[in-house]
Parts: structure tokens; sequence; C-alpha cells
């Protein structure tokens, strides 16, 4: 694995994550995931509920990042999950916003898309940490996304 690889954590490749598009301007971001039946219970057929909640965290987190130039890295201080509907393996499309974000705190939501269809929406209450350098994000999942600025 190269260095650009190595700060990636497991959970990111395992769902095959990928950062569709940040929009700094509107200060959202889009998001895939491509969980297998791996992640699923009901014969490999309903994506179990942590990994809904892993995908919204996700998006949110990633967000927090892009939107702070990775000097800041959101730890969640609570995620409100809404579970809508099941997923099944395949495609997954998160949407995240920033509601407010503060010197230390910061409120962020996100929505889980499946074939258009909403799976789960989340709202967390953040504390903004200070680890400024992980940007393992602009590298490797992050470098398609379109950027809007």
């Amino acid at each position: 694995m190269d260095d650009k690889n190595s700060s990636i954590p497991v959970y990111i490749e395992a769902l095959k994550a990928k950062i569709l598009k940040i929009d700094h301007k509107d200060e959202s971001l889009e998001m895939s995931f491509d969980p297998s039946s791996d992640y699923c219970h009901s014969d490999g057929s309903v994506i179990q509920g942590g990994f809904i909640t892993t995908m919204l965290d996700c998006s949110m987190a990633f967000l927090v990042m892009q939107i702070t130039n990775f000097q800041k890295t959101p730890m969640s201080i609570d995620i409100n999950v809404n579970f809508v509907s099941s997923g099944s393996p395949g495609l997954t499309i998160a949407k995240s916003k920033v509601i407010k974000l503060g010197n230390s705190i910061g409120f962020v939501s996100a929505e889980l898309f499946q074939k258009d269809n909403l799976i789960a929406t989340a709202s967390s209450s953040i504390k903004l940490a200070a680890f400024p350098g992980i940007d393992f994000i602009k590298d490797n999942i992050g470098k398609d996304a379109k950027i809007i600025k």
C-alpha cells in the first residue's frame, strides 16, 4: 500500500466510499458508497443500521473537514438517525449539509438515498477538534470530486 492509501480507514475502502461533489458556497457534500451483502442482514438483503449510520456520519465528517480546509476534525457529540426505509446492497448516495459551524461546536445533517429513494436521515452535534493535516481525502476518495467554490 502506498503512502496516499496508508491513512485511509478500512471502512472507507470496504464501503467503497467516494466523494462526488463538494460545494463550499452551499457548504454541502455528495458522497457515494457501495456496500456489499457483507454489510447486510436478512440473508444479505437489508443494510444493517450501523452501516447506514456510518455512511451518514462519514459524509457529515468529511464535509466539515473540507469546509475547514482540514484544520478541524469533527468529533460527534450526538447523532440522531431516522431510518425511513430499508436499503439493499449496492450504490447509495449521501448528501450532507452544514447547519452551523462555530469556533468549537457545529451542527450538520445528512440524507442517504438509494435509487432516489430516501433510506435515512441524520443530524449531528459535533465538537470541532484541532487535528490539522488529516487530508487523505483530497488525494484518494476525493480526487475526482467536483469542487464548487
